[in-house]
């Protein structure tokens, strides 16, 4: 019938629609927030934040805070002359991380623990100088002391936050979404080529076939941490590829016109799944108490079950051929005896390995997202959800 997919090719850009708001807040405000301060102040002002320490700063100006706890957080203001109220910030949701919970989830959690999901809710403040502070060495000695300590204060709040606690969770859990080519696609290509070669087939994707001829896979897996540095543990996943194609039959001896209707036409359809269970083993490389980078490494066994249907029928008359529309052939074919059949239905065991060239999480003590780069029985993309115990 000579028709383009056209549903399939909307099917896989609205898929990919996602990726564009994949992380907003992350990608666009990043963990830090700027605050505007103005005020009518003759001198210049010290400024101390939780991201550092301002000096000799003339008004207006912008300094940085980080979104880590932003509730509360306080900014404290000074001068030689003159005394000033802490300013306390206050949070609220950022927008751009609820588009990215409205197109999919886990970024959501990734903009939860880069710190981007919130900003402050008031991002101007007018800076207003309270009582003069007489010109004494006791009280220039107590505000000198007072911006000493407040900023040892953050700089032994931001130590403490980079060390890694004594003790740590030492179960996982983790359900994953995997894409792309994997152990198995090799036989079912192998498998596809060559019906499509021996019948002339083409593609016919429709609208729910959203990852075209890639397996979508799911999974489970158990780790438990012997240290700091290795895991094992196992995995389970299951991945199924479905796909249709077809085939017009024409009179044979010579080229036929646009117009022409088939004699014959085909729809064929490769529905191929498998299952892995594996033990794991995982090494990290780096970790810190918000992030975790690793490799993988596993090796097991896997069933692969592997089906490919092929059935020609006779073009009926009255249909017009050329406006006809190709996701309904299926209808069609329901009403019809096939003239031919062909195809196979098999199983094959084989074993299963995987190599995790590079994985990391993000996320606090006991939840976390993690995405792995990786090839084998599990694809080549991996995300998903953990909790640790």
């Amino acid at each position: 019938m000579n028709m383009k997919s056209h549903k399939s090719f909307l099917a896989k850009a609205f898929l990919l629609l996602p990726v564009l708001f994949s992380s907003c807040a992350t990608i666009i405000s990043g963990s830090y927030a700027e605050i505007h301060l103005d005020g009518n102040v003759d001198e210049p002002i010290n400024v101390v934040t939780s991201k550092g320490e301002y000096n000799n700063l003339l008004l207006p100006t912008t300094v940085v805070v980080k979104r880590r706890h932003l509730e509360g957080q306080r900014i404290l203001v000074s001068s030689e002359n003159y005394a000033y109220s802490d300013i306390v910030l206050h949070s609220s949701v950022n927008p751009w991380s609820v588009l990215s919970a409205v197109f999919y989830g886990v970024p959501l959690l990734v903009d939860l623990s880069s710190n981007a999901a919130y900003e402050p809710t008031q991002k101007h403040f007018y800076v207003v100088p309270g009582a003069p502070i007489a010109q004494s060495d006791s009280l220039r000695q107590a505000d000198s002391l007072r911006m000493a300590q407040a900023t040892e204060e953050l700089k032994q709040m931001y130590w403490k936050a980079k060390q890694l606690p004594e003790r740590y969770c030492r179960h996982e859990l983790r359900a994953v979404l995997g894409f792309g080519n994997c152990q198995a696609s090799r036989a079912r290509d192998k498998m596809i080529d060559r019906y499509v070669s021996r019948y002339d087939l083409q593609e016919n994707g429709m609208l729910h076939d959203l990852f075209g001829t890639a397996y979508v896979q799911a999974g489970f897996e158990y780790h438990y941490r012997l240290n700091r540095k290795w895991e094992i543990g196992a995995l389970a996943n299951w991945g199924l590829s479905n796909y249709n194609y077809c085939a017009d039959y024409f009179t044979e001896g010579g080229p036929h016109s646009p117009w022409e209707e088939p004699e014959e036409y085909a729809l064929a359809n490769e529905r191929c799944k498998f299952f892995v269970f594996a033990p794991s083993v995982r090494y990290t490389w780096k970790e810190t108490p918000w992030t975790r980078t690793y490799s993988r490494i596993a090796l097991g066994a896997m069933r692969h079950h592997l089906s490919f249907d092929y059935k020609r029928y006779p073009w009926q008359d009255g249909y017009d051929y050329m406006s006809y529309p190709y996701s309904e052939c299926d209808r069609m074919a329901e009403l019809q005896t096939p003239i031919m059949t062909d195809g196979e239905d098999k199983i094959q065991w084989r074993m299963a390995y995987q190599l995790t060239a590079i994985g990391a999480s993000f996320g606090g003590r006991h939840f976390n997202c993690f995405g792995e780069l990786g090839y084998g029985c599990l694809g080549i993309v991996r995300v998903g959800l953990g909790i640790t115990f």
